[in-house]
């Protein structure tokens, strides 16, 4: 599938990306996301732009870092119920 040309502006600059048609939306998504934090953190008083982005990413490694861990409990919890499932299960089964 053909990339699309796209421009975004993140801090004031503009980015050229090549994107996949599907994920234009996301892509901008997330631009957009950066500069509302960026607008946040120069509203409490963080001028410096490169700090407010670091702070960002930060931000975001760590909201991240909590999804996956949740993500794997979950998965851990549907795989024990699964387990438990199969052990109710196969007897019954096998009869």
């Amino acid at each position: 599938m053909e990339e699309l040309p796209i421009r975004v502006k993140i801090a004031d600059r503009f980015y050229k990306l090549a994107v996949e048609p599907e994920s234009e939306a996301i892509v901008r998504e997330a631009a957009k996301l950066i500069q509302d934090e960026l607008k946040q953190y120069r509203e409490r008083g963080l001028s410096d732009t490169q700090e407010a982005l670091a702070m960002i990413a930060f931000d975001c490694l760590v909201t991240k870092l909590r999804g996956e861990r949740q993500m794997q409990r979950l998965q851990q919890m549907v795989f024990d119920k699964i387990t438990q499932l199969d052990q109710v299960v196969t007897p019954v089964i096998s009869t």
